[in-house]
C-alpha cells in the first residue's frame, strides 16, 4: 500500500512540474513601469506619486532617474497613454560632462533592455564640414556650438524610443522620448 501512494504522489509531483512548463518571459514596460493603454489613474500608480499637472490630454510628474530629478510628461487620447517623455532638469553646478556621462549611463541600460540601438554612432554631426572641423576637439565644443548631437533610438515590438544629448537655445538638454507603435490588425 505504501509503495502505491508513494508511486501516486510522485506521478502527481512530476505532473504538477510538467504543468508549471517554461518560465513566463518578462517584458520590460513601454517606458518606465508604464505600458502603453494605461489610464491616467493606473500611470499616477506607477509612478507612485501625484502629478503636478494634469488634464485629459496630458499628465506631467517630478520624479528621478539614475539618481537625477527629472520632469516626466504623458501624453493620452481617450485616457489611453501613448507617450511619453523623461527630461532631465539641468542642476545648478552640473556642466555637460556630466549630461555626458548620464547620457552614456542611460544608453548602456537601454542597451541591456532593448538591444542594440539602430544607429551604430551615436554622434549625430549637423554636417561633414562640421565633423572635420570639430571631430578632433573635445565632444564638448561642437555641442556647445550646436554641431553635435548625442543620438540613438530604439524599436520594439510596441514602442520607438529615442534618447538625446544637445545643447539648444541656451540650455543643455537629455531627454528620452517614448512613443507607442500602433499595431495594424485586419479588419474583418
Amino acid at each position: 500500500m505504501r509503495k502505491i501512494i508513494s508511486l501516486i504522489l510522485f506521478a502527481v509531483i512530476c505532473l504538477s512540474l510538467v504543468s508549471c512548463g517554461e518560465p513566463e518571459v518578462v517584458k520590460p514596460h513601454d517606458f518606465r513601469n508604464v505600458d502603453w493603454g494605461m489610464s491616467q489613474k493606473k500611470v499616477m500608480d506607477a509612478e507612485g506619486t501625484e502629478y503636478l499637472y494634469a488634464d485629459e490630454s496630458l499628465m506631467y510628474f517630478s520624479g528621478e532617474m539614475l539618481g537625477q530629478p527629472v520632469e516626466l510628461y504623458y501624453e493620452f487620447k481617450d485616457d489611453k497613454v501613448f507617450s511619453a517623455e523623461c527630461k532631465y532638469v539641468i542642476q545648478e553646478g552640473m556642466i555637460l560632462s556630466d549630461c555626458m556621462e548620464n547620457y552614456l549611463s542611460l544608453r548602456d541600460q537601454l542597451i541591456e533592455l532593448y538591444g542594440e540601438p539602430n544607429e551604430e554612432d551615436y554622434h549625430v554631426w549637423k554636417s561633414e564640414e562640421d565633423k572635420e572641423t570639430y571631430g578632433q576637439d573635445k565632444e564638448q565644443i561642437p555641442i556647445y556650438y550646436q554641431v553635435l548631437t548625442y543620438y540613438n533610438s530604439w524599436q520594439t515590438d510596441t514602442c520607438f524610443m529615442e534618447l538625446s544629448l544637445d545643447y539648444t537655445n541656451l540650455q543643455i538638454g537629455l531627454i528620452l522620448r517614448a512613443t507607442e507603435i500602433v499595431q495594424e490588425t485586419e479588419e474583418e
